[in-house]
């Protein structure tokens, strides 16, 4: 004798637990739509609120203003659901068409924004730490061919994720639509139809009730949940790749701000093209704030750059969003945060004695009449003595540049400043961040390693110029 099959409540509450989507005493905002996952979604959940430990559970419901009368009646319609289970009932409204054109995004996406925008912000005002949304596993199965048919990469097949770190969470992934009519009807429970989801005009609906019933037909009635297990397996493979790109981000980036990434050039181009698609997409997410339009062709495009090494050249991303090499760097900014200058065109002037800052260094600046007072000897490192007599003012403090030479202290002879970064073992891709004081003819210092041995203090020296490097306090400031 078989087993009884488990309800769909159930079942529900066994994924719920694996996910670890509810915690003991969270207030959940249930969203709905009117629509029968909605529908069903609210029912599982009220029903398994003392089995789940839920504090609270409140009913949140969106008007996209873009079915009129229609519209009007999924809103009373829901209202009435959230009065007969004794539910709190908050309600939103926007224009969407009108967000829409003044974003000059799809109506989809325009719509996408103003829900949850709506949900965050009720969540905080009601301090609810999960929104649930009903999407199912053929809402799952058709995000997961939408996505590949745009273009998507290995990450984008992995769909929606049963829960987010803004706190929304996805009960019913599991199970398929056809289950959940199911429920309802056994239950005798009433739920609205959405008129536009019938229009095969939208990409998603054409899937919905063209493409899906044919492969239904031709392979086997369960495709969508085939497809649902795909996209499980490959968010696994992707919590993978994630740990990875964790342990190298600090490594590879450089610097992360309000609408600026900076990515390190040289290790960025020692990275398996599969780990350099990733970096990139946690980067432009960090920049964007999502990866919305971002597909394998904006990827492939920004390796092609990382590989081809051209200075100055950059690739526009959807979402206002640019990457450009510059220097030893790969800069990802927004349009609203300007690309700072390549580091090859800093430039700081020293006239005379006092504290200077010079990228992220502080440099003291003064002049010595007694050579016992002064720093010791001239190592290059942290404290330099330089016979002021010997220099052209005002001295500069740059990057280094093409073609540049200088005569490392103790030599007789120039020697290009790339061979003395090699026989320093200089790693190629810091090379670019040593700075140089230079006078109007020669570099007289490469800071923190050796001075040029034509500046160097002698016994006829008459004042010397003593420069410390300085240790800065966090602020910056001296």
């Amino acid at each position: 004798m078989s087993a009884t099959p488990k309800s769909l409540p159930a079942r529900a509450a066994e994924y719920i637990r694996k996910n670890s989507l509810i915690s003991n005493r969270d207030h959940v905002l249930a969203a709905v739509s009117g629509g029968p996952d909605s529908v069903a979604l609210l029912s599982i959940l009220v029903n398994l609120k003392d089995t789940l430990g839920i504090e609270r559970i409140s009913v949140i419901h969106f008007d996209h203003r873009l079915r009129g009368d229609e519209s009007d009646g999924d809103r009373e319609f829901v209202r009435a659901l959230a009065r007969t289970a004794g539910l709190d009932f908050r309600c939103g409204a926007a224009d969407v068409r009108a967000f829409a054109r003044s974003r000059k995004i799809s109506l989809e996406m325009a719509a996408r924004e103003c829900r949850r925008s709506f949900f965050t912000g009720t969540a905080a005002e009601l301090n609810a730490g999960k929104i649930a949304l009903g999407h199912t596993a053929d809402d799952q199965a058709e995000e997961v061919i939408l996505r590949i048919l745009r273009g998507t990469g290995p990450a984008g097949i992995q769909g929606m994720s049963p829960s987010t770190a803004e706190g929304i969470i996805r009960p019913l992934l599991f199970v398929t639509r056809d289950a959940v009519l199911e429920y309802l009807q056994e239950r005798g429970m009433e739920y609205r139809q959405d008129s536009t989801n019938f229009a095969p005009s939208c990409q998603r609906n054409f899937l919905r009730l063209k493409v899906f019933p044919l492969l239904r037909e031709a392979f086997h009635p369960q495709i969508a949940q085939t497809i649902a297990r795909c996209a499980d397996l490959a968010r696994e493979e992707e919590s993978l790749w994630a740990s990875q790109i964790r342990t190298l981000w600090g490594d590879i980036c450089l610097e992360l701000s309000e609408g600026l990434c900076a990515l390190d050039f040289g290790p960025m181009k020692q990275l398996h093209p599969a780990l350099a698609r990733r970096m990139l997409r946690l980067a432009i997410d960090k920049v964007k704030g999502n990866l919305s339009g971002v597909g394998m062709v904006h990827l492939e495009a920004l390796i092609e750059l990382v590989s081809s090494g051209k200075t100055g050249k950059s690739i526009r991303i959807p979402g206002g969003i640019e990457a450009t090499r510059h220097g030893a760097k790969l800069l990802i900014s927004s349009k609203e945060c300007a690309a700072p200058k390549d580091p090859l065109d800093d430039v700081l002037d020293v006239h005379g004695p006092g504290n200077y800052l010079f990228g992220k260094l502080g440099f003291e600046f003064r002049f010595c009449e007694e050579t016992k007072t002064c720093c010791g000897p001239d190592s290059g490192a942290e404290c330099i003595r330089m016979d002021s007599g010997k220099l052209k003012w005002p001295l500069q403090f740059r990057y280094r540049r093409t073609g540049d030479r200088f005569r490392p202290f103790g030599m007789t002879g120039s020697k290009k400043l790339q061979d003395f970064f090699t026989d320093c073992m200089v790693p190629r891709e810091k090379r670019q961040k040593v700075p140089l004081l230079c006078d109007s003819e020669k570099i007289c210092w490469v800071v923190g390693m050796r001075i040029d041995d034509r500046v160097k203090v002698e016994a006829h020296t008459r004042q010397i110029l003593v420069v410390k490097l300085l240790r800065l306090p966090r602020n910056g400031e001296f």
